[in-house]
Parts: C-alpha cells; sequence; structure tokens
C-alpha cells in the first residue's frame, strides 16, 4: 500500500521515476491477468501496454489511499474481454454442453488449486473457452468472490457460476483422463 502511494504520488508529480516504478513494479502481473484470459502473447502483450497508457491518463484521478492492484487487474480485465467481445460471438449458454446445473458436490476445486502450476493443468486451461478461463483467472488466481467476477465480466452471477462449475468439470475430467492415459 505504501509502494503504492509512493508510485502515485510520484506519477502525479509528472516524474518519470514514478512511472518506471509502475510499469516495473506491475508488469508481469498485468502481463499474467491479461494472458490467462487472452492466451495469446500478442493480444496480452497490447492489452498490457494499454493499461498502462490508460493508467497514465488516470493517474490524477487515482486515489493515493487505495492500493492500485485492484483497479489495474479491472482495467486489465475489461479490456480483455472486450478484446474477445469484438473477436467473437458472445458465448450462449444454449451452445454449452451439458444443460446440467451446477451441483456442489461435483466442483472439484481442490483439484484446480492444488494443481494450478502443473503444466498439465495449464495446457487444459488453455482449452477452456476465453469466458470460462476468465472466470477461472479471477474466482482462483485473484480470489474473487462471485459477485465481482460477475461485475468484471459483465455477466450475470447465475452464469459465473454455470461457467465456474464446467469449467472446473471439464478440467477434472481432462486431468483425470491424462491420469489414466499415463498409467
Amino acid at each position: 500500500m505504501e509502494q503504492d502511494r509512493a508510485i502515485l504520488e510520484l506519477c502525479q508529480r509528472g516524474h518519470a521515476a514514478g512511472f518506471t516504478r509502475l510499469v516495473t513494479t506491475y508488469r508481469e502481473r498485468v502481463y499474467a491477468c491479461a494472458f490467462t484470459i487472452l492466451h495469446n502473447r500478442e493480444d496480452a502483450l497490447d492489452i498490457t501496454q494499454e493499461v498502462f497508457i490508460r493508467t497514465v491518463r488516470a493517474v490524477d484521478s487515482l486515489a493515493l489511499d487505495r492500493p492500485l492492484w485492484p483497479w489495474l487487474r479491472r482495467v486489465t480485465t475489461n479490456l480483455s474481454l472486450n478484446l474477445l467481445r469484438s473477436r467473437r460471438p458472445h458465448l450462449s449458454l444454449d451452445s454449452l454442453p451439458d444443460g446440467n446445473p451446477p451441483q456442489a458436490a461435483d466442483q472439484p476445486a481442490e483439484l484446480a488449486e492444488a494443481a494450478w502450476t502443473s503444466d498439465q493443468l495449464r495446457e487444459a486451461i488453455t482449452t477452456l473457452p476465453p469466458l470460462w478461463r476468465m472466470a477461472l483467472f479471477l474466482r482462483h488466481q485473484e480470489g474473487l468472490p462471485y459477485e465481482e467476477v460477475a461485475r468484471l465480466t459483465g455477466l450475470p452471477v447465475g452464469t459465473v457460476k454455470t461457467y465456474l462449475f464446467r469449467a472446473r468439470r471439464m478440467l477434472r475430467d481432462r486431468l483425470t483422463d491424462q491420469e489414466a492415459a499415463a498409467t
């Protein structure tokens, strides 16, 4: 929090060192957030650059007493979502497999959280539809509540829960299939 305050104070005074510290401090997190959502290196780099351009433009309106990362994450998520929406039609629940409603017992959150850094899980995550991947990232990597994920993605809370349920189930099935194939 103090680091963010120092960065913002320098930026608001127009010091180049503030902007350098801003980018140095948050570049990797912004890129990781964008890449997780977009799963495209060039797009994630473009979004990262745009996030910092927007931050520079908005620096005078940013509060010194608030952390920067939630604001940067929201800008990154919104820009990534806008890019996805501009390229693909909205994912309809009618077009998704298996219209069964989510059941709490079928949610393998422990599997996803325990294996998040594994190569197999990362590979399986890349195959998820982009909105499922975004919801999964915001909920499990960023630890956001469903309501915040819904707000950031512009989706109803129920749709977010459904996407998360289906993403977790798809990941569980793919990881189970990989484990069975390895034995």
